[in-house]
């Protein structure tokens, strides 16, 4: 394990996260150039710059890759929010009070919204930087009602790019729903695709295959992690039955993306029963363990066929269900709304930050003092070693951008310079989100070439200083306000969020005449609290160390499993809540998968392996199935969570013996 240094640190900062968005990128720009068009043709002179700034945001919020069930609203949304950014703006104008209290409700309201997540952190990050921009173009020569005008306009034209998605809406959602069998996709990113569909009426049928996905995806990676214990012989013939369930996985994706019929699974049937001949044969030692892991993924398979044949069957709409979400709105506000949450204490600092900076824009109109504002919107960041990356990160690269823009000064004529600053704005959207560093690039380059006064080489040395001054004070405001340098013991935050899961879990297998409903609540949001922080923790060992990421790979699958266990325990939760009297009582099995979760917990702190699962105790009374919904019943879900527990204790077993869960107990 070695620290980061300054140049791995720039390289590791610098490393993209996904390939380039090309059709993106030619989409905002064309959406952008249309705008201004179609402005200059309608007489919207005075809101050309507004217009087109708004289509630029709005081509990013709408150009998400959600259901266009998702996409629709939060368009509406964001058009909303951003008329109000700019009426805000035109207020702002009339007082120095007033321009300090809009401004840092903007600022502290918009990025408290990561505490949602990360696409609703970035969503709010594009809004206020509409406000941001809002608040160095807005002029008295329109009115507080024609610059929401101008919003909502470019927003109906940036709306063209919905087109395309509307048209391929149902192949959208079926990709999305076939995440679970597709082998290359990890759990994390399964669970991910079920919050992006949340909410979303979906048919019984296809309702069903995402549930089978998921819970065939957790039992894939169980299946992994039980190959490391097995006799090499043994080992060999499941691997070889695992690649032909990988191969079938793969076609049922294909079959729900293209809404085909059954998949064949003769040749997987074929040699599941050789493993079970040998198995009677006695061929190879313990192949009992196979068999069974064998026959659970033939058992799944199966399922997701008989989900197959019916998938084209009529269902009245009132039969659409949807998938539940983990969290409410109001159970993750109250969980993360408070000076615990580093987001809040970020947004804080944000807030001030840019009041003090934006302070400055308002009393001088002078362009160094915009850029200084900017140097604080696009430097800080939630914890201190964050805000030096992103300083590093971005002063670099408008070295490098101010660099080119120099040379681009020299080599063409000044009638070209607004060609060329589209172009980089073609560059910044082709390179975001995914090449942080060439997408600041661009945008400085483009800045440089288009701001109205000075030549070229005196703006670019002016940017540059700006950009200095603005990181200078997001630094200073990084330590002197709730400093977050954020010491982090990282494994023992992974045990306390496994022991939040723990007692969630047994507020909800409690006796139905000791259920608290508001108890449960108040478990499941300290688990939330406790997930975010974890979250957090994983990313700082991400930025901190070089060549750690099987270990953060280990972490995040740790983490996306707890998620799962959590999923399929309110699963449960809400079957309860509809009746407990008909089900049977559950609290001994709940105090059983309570405490082999805070054992497992118990010893990621003490950093050894975790003791064996013992036999999970057997539920008298038969739970009768609903024959519509055959992975919606309590008895599968009971079964998923035991399967969940197994999972996480084979990680936490395997992380134990990489000494994974011995490190990173020190992390600033």
């Amino acid at each position: 394990m070695e620290k980061v240094g300054l140049i791995r640190r720039l390289i590791k900062l610098s490393k993209p996260t996904g390939g380039l968005q090309w059709t993106a990128a030619l989409k905002t720009i064309l959406v952008m150039i249309l705008a201004a068009i179609l402005a200059k043709f309608l007489g919207l002179d005075n809101g050309i710059k507004a217009i087109m700034i708004t289509s630029l945001m709005a081509a990013i919020i709408l150009d998400n890759p959600l259901p266009i069930r998702k996409i629709i609203p939060l368009g509406v949304l964001g058009a909303i929010m951003i008329s109000l950014a700019y009426m805000c703006a035109y207020l702002a104008l009339s007082g120095l009070p007033i321009f300090i209290f809009f401004t840092v409700l903007w600022a502290f309201f918009t990025l408290s919204m990561y505490i949602f997540g990360e696409s609703d952190g970035f969503f709010g990050f594009i809004l206020f930087a509409s406000y941001f921009s809002a608040t160095i173009i807005i002029n008295n020569q329109s009115t507080i009602f024609e610059w929401p005008l101008y919003c909502i306009f470019a927003f109906l034209v940036a709306s063209l790019i919905l087109i395309p998605k509307i048209w391929h809406r149902n192949t959208d959602i079926r990709k999305m729903l076939s995440a679970g069998f597709i082998p290359q996709n990890p759990l994390r990113n399964v669970i991910a695709t079920q919050r992006a569909l949340t909410d979303i009426p979906l048919k019984p049928q296809l309702f069903q295959l995402f549930r089978a996905g998921l819970y065939f995806k957790g039992f894939r990676g169980y299946a992994e992690m039980i190959l490391s214990h097995l006799s090499e012989e043994l080992r060999d013939v499941l691997t070889k039955f695992l690649k032909s369930v990988d191969e079938t996985s793969l076609k049922t994706a294909d079959h729900i993306i293209h809404s085909r019929n059954t998949v064949d699974l003769s040749n997987l049937e074929h040699e599941f029963k050789e493993i079970e001949t040998k198995a009677k044969l006695g061929k190879i030692s313990d192949l009992n363990v196979g068999t069974d892991i064998s026959r659970n993924f033939i058992s799944l398979l199966r399922g997701a066929n008989n989900i197959l044949k019916k998938i084209d069957l009529p269902s009245k709409k009132s039969e659409n269900l949807k998938i539940s979400p983990e969290t409410s709105f109001r159970e993750t506000l109250e969980a993360n709304f408070n000076l615990n949450n580093m987001y809040i204490r970020h947004a804080l600092r944000f807030s001030l930050a840019m009041t003090v900076a934006l302070l400055f824009v308002h009393l001088t109109h002078n362009r160094d003092a915009i850029w200084v504002a900017m140097g604080v919107l696009i430097i800080i960041k939630p914890d201190i070693s964050s805000t030096m990356d992103n300083m590093l990160l971005r002063v670099f690269f408008n070295v490098l951008g101010i660099i080119v823009a120099i040379i681009l000064g020299i080599l063409f004529p000044h009638h070209v310079f607004i060609w060329l600053a589209f172009l980089m704005l073609f560059f910044f959207r082709l390179f975001l989100p995914n090449f942080i560093g060439p997408s600041v690039m661009a945008l400085t380059i483009f800045v440089v070439l288009i701001w109205p006064t000075g030549t070229v080489f005196e703006n670019a040395v002016a940017r540059l200083l700006d950009i200095f001054i603005g990181g200078i004070i997001a630094f200073i405001f990084a330590y002197v306000i709730l400093p977050s340098r954020v010491t982090v013991n990282l494994p023992v935050q992974l045990a306390k969020t496994l022991k939040a899961n723990g007692s969630y879990i047994k507020s909800v297998f409690m006796p139905y005449n000791k259920y608290n409903h508001a108890n449960t609540v108040k478990k499941f949001k300290n688990l939330i609290l406790e997930h975010n922080n974890l979250e957090a923790a994983i990313k700082k060992l991400q930025d901190s160390f070089r060549d750690v990421n099987e270990d953060v790979e280990s972490y995040q699958d740790i983490l996306a499993a707890n998620q799962k266990l959590a999923a399929d325990v309110t699963g449960i939760a809400a079957l309860l809540e509809r009746d407990m009297r008909s089900f049977p009582v559950l609290s001994l099995l709940g105090q059983f998968l309570s405490d082999s979760i805070n054992e497992i917990a118990e010893s990621v702190i003490k950093g050894i392996k975790p003791v064996n699962l013992g036999e999970m105790p057997v539920i008298q009374q038969k739970v009768d199935k609903d024959e519509d919904y055959t992975f919606h019943d309590l008895e599968q879900l009971l079964k998923w969570t035991e399967s969940d527990i197994k999972f996480i204790h084979e990680l936490i077993k395997n992380a134990a013996v990489s000494n994974v869960i011995q490190r990173y107990r020190n992390l600033i």
